[in-house]
């Protein structure tokens, strides 16, 4: 199977994945499912809702031409990953004690996502790859574990460390299950009031976790300190500098990121590159220094075969992205000259930028 970005997506075209949307009323839908011949009229509907692109597979004479993507996870753990972290949510959620069952199949499933990471350290993480289910709690919970993770490599944590950020990442929004539903789900800006209820998650999650003997003194104090702010606004206890623990100052990134690429009920998602302006544009204030580097090393925002647009008015076809600066990748237009723009290297393209995500 390959990622078809979805200005490329022809008819005839057969899914390798299910679509799925998410609504938070009915929770997950199924739009499409694996195997579907596409249609002018689906791919239309795929335009419509936003999606970026999709999983096709491979026997379409059409795909040929286009690079295999690199999946930093594959489909069949991501799929064993949501569905024990959506078990361990939901039976925390009906006030069920948790067994000793339900916390290792969690555990076993945050190591192999770690060994998977290790494996393909060289990678860069595609959040769009990560996004292509839908944005639901259980896939955010993901989606920040495979970040952290990937920022605990690039800062040489041990195997043991990494295995501990994987599980904190997966677990970080664990106490949102005690905070209304009518507040996580609000369409519009929250109160003063409902903030200050918003802001209790992360004591209620790690309170919860230590008391059950869930977790290490690590994790705990990653979960319980992942919206402090590294010059001390933040909370539940504004700690500043290196007086928020290693894990929260991780998870802090990886959870910002991946909210700000996400659609939530008040606002829609940005790009990619514009979430990490944000993070860079708060480096020192919200964010660790160091932390941020290691971020911008492993990130990918605009991922191999993903279309764009260009300052010049050019639009084209990403074709490799550089670990050193992911926000300058090489870029083939869509054009009949078939040119080559290597946004990093070539001095004589330091005033073009990408502009947009087709």
């Amino acid at each position: 199977m390959i990622f078809v970005p979805i200005d490329r997506v022809c008819k005839n075209m057969v899914l390798a994945r299910d679509i799925k949307i998410y609504s938070y009323d009915l929770k997950n839908i199924d739009l499409l499912k694996k195997g579907l011949k596409l249609s002018l009229k689906s791919i239309d509907r795929l335009k419509h809702i936003g999606y970026s692109g999709i999983y096709v597979y491979e026997d379409n004479e059409k795909t040929k031409t286009l690079e295999k993507p690199k999946q930093i996870l594959n489909t069949e753990l991501r799929e064993k990953a949501i569905d024990n972290i959506e078990k361990l949510f939901q039976h925390i959620d009906n006030n069920d004690k948790v067994n000793d069952i339900l916390l290792e199949n969690v555990n076993n499933v945050s190591n192999k996502i770690v060994d998977n990471i290790v494996h393909n350290k060289r990678y860069l993480v595609n959040i769009i790859d990560l996004k292509l289910y839908d944005d639901y709690t259980y896939h955010h919970s993901l989606s920040v574990s495979v970040l952290a993770t990937s920022i605990g490599i690039s800062l040489k944590l041990s195997k043991k460390s990494l295995y501990e950020l994987s599980l904190c990442g997966i677990l970080h929004d664990i106490g949102k299950i005690q905070i209304p539903h009518y507040i996580i789900a609000k369409p519009s800006k929250l109160t003063f009031e409902e903030f200050d209820i918003i802001k209790e998650h992360p004591p209620k999650g790690s309170n919860y976790l230590i008391k059950n003997r869930l977790v290490t003194e690590n994790i705990y104090n990653g979960v319980m300190s992942h919206h402090e702010k590294y010059d001390g606004t933040g909370y539940p206890y504004k700690l500043k500098g290196d007086q928020i623990p290693l894990f929260g100052r991780i998870i802090a990134i990886a959870d910002v990121y991946d909210a700000l690429t996400s659609d939530r009920p008040y606002r829609k998602s940005v790009l990619p590159s514009e979430a990490i302006e944000y993070i860079m544009g708060n480096n020192g204030i919200m964010f660790d220094p160091k932390i941020v580097k290691a971020f911008l090393m492993k990130i990918a925002p605009y991922p191999v075969n993903e279309c764009v647009k260009l300052s010049d008015g050019n639009v084209g076809i990403v074709t490799k992205v550089y670990s050193e600066n992911p926000i300058r990748p090489v870029v083939k237009l869509l054009n009949n000259t078939n040119k080559i723009y290597d946004l990093y290297n070539n001095l004589n393209l330091m005033n073009v930028t990408i502009v947009e995500i087709i």
